[in-house]
């Protein structure tokens, strides 16, 4: 089940966030670290009402944040469409809930929330070397849109965008 996340929420979204930076640094990626995200970005998701969870038997197993909000970087790049978009953010999977179809499903998610919100348009970054989620996105119909660099880490990261039927 998917539902929008709350405060009691965090302590299980902040274990989900440190496996996560676990898992990319063994792949030499720092696209997550101490620095980002924190605990004080997914108290603002709450409050802005953004920020989703998959529950599983009453545990968290993972979550996604999807607003409106664009990183300015984006401006550099060539997107398909120039209209109001849905962005996901801040996105992971339980360790122990991967391989569940479970990222899939919260994708899914995200593309009926737009379309309930009359956007069919979704954006997404992720960083060149996590090749699991450049791997999904693509198998999800996302189409790479070009490169741009986030907060102070050196690899670039994919940008990707699918129009909704």
């Amino acid at each position: 089940m998917i539902r929008i996340a709350r405060v009691d929420d965090l302590d299980h979204i902040m274990i989900i966030v440190n496996e996560t930076i676990e898992d990319l640094n063994k792949e030499e990626n720092i696209q997550w670290s101490k620095d980002y995200p924190k605990r004080e970005n997914f108290e603002k998701d709450i409050k802005n009402a953004s920020l989703y969870i998959y529950e599983n038997n009453c545990e968290v197993a993972g979550f996604i944040c999807i607003d409106k909000n664009e990183d300015s970087s984006y401006k550099s790049l060539n997107w398909r469409k120039q209209s109001d978009a849905i962005v996901i953010h801040r996105f992971a999977i339980k360790r122990s809930h991967q391989r569940q179809k479970i990222a899939t499903k919260m994708i899914e998610f995200a593309e009926n929330f737009s379309k309930n919100k009359q956007i069919n348009y979704l954006k997404v970054d992720t960083n060149s070397k996590n090749i699991r989620m450049n791997a999904l996105f693509k198998k999800l119909g996302f189409e790479f849109v070009g490169n741009v660099y986030l907060r102070d880490v050196k690899d670039p990261f994919n940008c990707y965008d699918k129009v909704l039927d």
